[in-house]
């Protein structure tokens, strides 16, 4: 009778650990983002966003998504924009981008939340840092004017693949 009961629940303890172990593996871990708001509703032209991440393990792949929360009176199709990231180990990306806000028929390309618009741009995809240290990326407006209205915030998230 009692070898019948430890037979029994050996299979238990062993899908009982295959499940531990799956819901270990699937655990990610939480985007980090960091926030600059603009209280004037404003970005102005020589303002450079300056975001830092620290990078605490070796080896990891990561995605850097930037984010703008434009009021639906902003004015324009889209935002040039600069990028300069620095990675811990040294190495500097150097990009520029065409954030498109709206589409040829003048509708927003991004999320709509009431009198918001929320639109995001990849920055970089499967960022590769080799070494610990901190991850900088800069973020200027090159839109000629010197300041840009409808902007409320501008966030950066950096999620590890």
């Amino acid at each position: 009778m009692t070898q019948y009961q430890a037979e029994q629940q050996k299979p238990v303890l062993h899908w009982l650990l295959i499940a531990i172990i799956l819901a270990t593996a699937c655990v990610r871990e939480k985007p980090v983002e960091k926030r600059i708001l603009f209280p004037g509703k404003s970005w102005q032209r020589y303002h450079i966003l300056k975001y830092e991440f620290p990078i605490s393990e070796m080896g990891k792949s990561y995605d850097v998504i930037f984010e703008l929360r434009l009021a639906k009176t902003f004015a324009y199709d889209e935002l040039p924009l600069n990028m300069v990231l620095n990675t811990p180990s040294g190495e500097e990306r150097i990009r520029e981008y065409q954030l498109q806000v709206k589409s040829k028929n003048g509708s927003f390309t991004g999320t709509l939340s009431g009198d918001t618009c929320i639109t995001r741009l990849v920055l970089k995809r499967n960022l590769y840092c080799s070494g610990k240290g901190i991850l900088k990326v800069e973020i200027e407006n090159l839109y000629p004017r010197m300041e840009t209205e409808g902007i409320y915030m501008a966030s950066l998230f950096l999620i590890q693949r």
